[in-house]
Order: C-alpha cells, then structure tokens, then sequence
C-alpha cells in the first residue's frame, strides 16, 4: 500500500471538508496563497497519465464560490 493511501486512511473526510468550507475566514494574503497552491496540486492531479483526479479542481470551484464576496483585488 502506498504512503500517501496509509496517510488518508487515517484523516476524517469531514475534517479536510471542513478546511474548504471555512476558507472564508482566511486573510487576504491566506486566501491568495490557499488558492495558489490548490491550483499547483490540482495541476499535478490532472497530469497523472494514468489515472487524472478531479478532487482538487473540484474544491478550486468551491472555494472560489464560497469566497465570491471577497473584494476583486485579492483574487
């Protein structure tokens, strides 16, 4: 088995969804660097050759929806 599945075994599905949900409580700064490096994973989920993954895409939409309310200048 691989690490990175040992890993995810271990944390609660809800406690990462709730990482997303409340990324409206982030700083100006925070939000801009969470959405960066969601945007870095999630090009490297969507160029496995063998099996892309969407999760982080997915989360991307969330976030950006979640926070739409934020001022224009910090995304």
């Amino acid at each position: 088995m691989r690490n990175c599945q040992i890993i995810a075994d271990e944390i609660d599905a809800n406690q990462i969804e709730l990482i997303f949900l409340q990324s409206e409580r982030l700083n100006p700064n925070a939000i801009i660097d969470f959405i960066e490096n969601l945007c870095k994973v999630s090009r490297d989920e969507l160029a496995e050759e063998d099996s892309p993954k969407k999760f982080c895409l997915q989360k991307l939409v969330e976030v950006a929806s979640l926070n739409m309310n934020r001022v224009r200048f910090q995304w």
